[in-house]
């Protein structure tokens, strides 16, 4: 089983390095280099972590007072246990479209909804133009906020010509044009719209999103029906915590001109001899799906600090190890960057992680130097490792390298004479 897994990486290891090229190194760099001149976040840090442990340590009272208010403003809620009972729900909702419109959501991505959407035949579109250039050239992604920012313009330009069948200049701006214009089409023809959600205000009965391109707007707009799928760790307790939470996001993705939303509910009308009517200009219908999944396992484990993490990438960007060796490391299915390694081994299982690099992590510690919430992720891996280990999952070269130190004193594989 080992030696499997060891071979998976190695391949995953030299495709990376096969495949980095300049340009993405490059720009792996430059965009490391913005994140840490950054001067937004610092100050925001130590209330938006204290305010996370209490929002942990106190999450299934706000998850249920949660429930309780989004339902008093007309949304339709469930409380998924497993990824399962929350496909299952999205599925039913879905049942008779041929089309849905979603914009980015990790949760989403947890749980494999594309791909389940995709097996029942039917057509998903990304709204967030890095998500759809990923979708439509079946690249591996990057960054999280910017999973299609190591691609050439020219490249781009070329598989947008071949997929919409019209010539498209290599010009960003050109680019994000036929882009815009081509997603309008699609999202003025949906039924339905997905998105995730940032956070969900428990006090209130609300949902907040961020965004900086504009696409979320319109699909919990537009289409009849909006489904909002989130983690149950993004519930928050009231708007303060929630504008607490958005401006350190705002801040840590390095937002300009970000748009904030909040639904409280379908939209509706009173004018109408003041009878209340749902579904005016925006949804008639608005589904929350909170998803636990690995959630209450991770708090039962001591990861805990998993739940604190806002899916801003910086972890991405701070290691050297995805600087060097490509965007493939610590990526899979359902997670991507060093904090990936420990969601992939709770949610689909140690082997996982092993397989897309858990024993390749140096301990640098430079993403947690980064995390807005200083998760201690090092310290998380080393667990995993010492699960791995426990279980017998131990890497061919490194269990040499352990027997050479019982046989030997030293990793070398060979007794070395002492002395000057």
């Amino acid at each position: 089983m080992s030696e499997k897994i060891f071979e998976q990486v190695m391949e995953k290891l030299e495709r990376g390095i096969e495949t980095i090229g300049d340009l993405k190194l490059t720009l792996t760099i430059g965009y490391t280099s913005r994140i840490m001149k950054n001067e937004r976040l610092d100050p925001l840090k130590p209330e938006f972590i204290e305010l996370k442990k209490e929002i942990v340590k106190n999450l299934d009272k706000l998850v249920e007072q949660a429930i309780k208010t989004l339902k008093n403003h007309f949304c339709e809620v469930i409380l998924a246990k497993t990824r399962e009972e929350a496909l299952a729900y999205i599925l039913q909702e879905v049942e008779g479209e041929e089309l849905v419109v979603k914009s980015k959501t990790n949760t989403g991505k947890e749980i494999g909804l594309v791909k389940k959407l995709e097996t029942e035949g039917i057509e998903v579109i990304e709204t967030d133009i890095g998500d759809r250039i990923i979708q439509i050239s079946k690249e591996k992604p990057s960054l999280p906020i910017g999973p299609a920012v190591h691609l050439d313009p020219a490249y781009i330009a070329e598989i947008f010509s071949k997929h919409y069948k019209v010539p498209v200049k290599p010009d960003p701006a050109e680019i994000v044009k036929v882009g815009r214009e081509k997603l309008r089409e699609q999202i003025l023809a949906a039924n339905v719209g997905i998105t995730g959600a940032n956070v969900v205000i428990a006090e209130e009965g609300s949902i907040g999103l961020i965004e900086n391109e504009g696409n979320i707007s319109l699909i919990t707009r537009l289409p009849p029906k909006h489904i909002a799928i989130a983690g149950i760790d993004k519930v928050v307790p009231t708007w303060k915590d929630a504008i607490t939470i958005l401006r350190v996001m705002e801040a840590a993705f390095d937002l300009r001109g970000a748009y904030c939303s909040f639904i409280k509910g379908p939209s509706g009308t009173s004018d109408i001899r003041g009878l209340e009517v749902l579904g005016m200009h925006g949804a008639q219908e608005v589904h929350v799906v909170l998803v636990d999944d690995y959630r209450t396992p991770a708090r039962e484990k001591g990861f805990e600090e998993l739940l604190f993490c806002i899916n801003c990438g910086r972890c991405f960007v701070a290691c050297p190890v995805i600087q060097h060796a490509g965007i493939e490391i610590f990526l899979s299915e359902v997670s991507t960057g060093p904090i990936g390694l420990v969601k992939a081994a709770l949610i689909k299982g140690i082997n996982e992680a092993v397989a897309i690099g858990l024993f390749l992590c140096t301990g640098c510690n430079r993403c947690k130097e980064l995390c807005p919430a200083n998760i201690d992720i090092p310290g998380m891996i080393e667990k995993l490792r010492e699960e791995a280990i426990q279980k017998g999952i131990i890497l061919p070269e490194h269990q040499k390298m352990l027997e050479s130190i019982q046989k030997f004193d030293n990793p070398f594989g060979k007794e070395i004479k002492k002395g000057l």
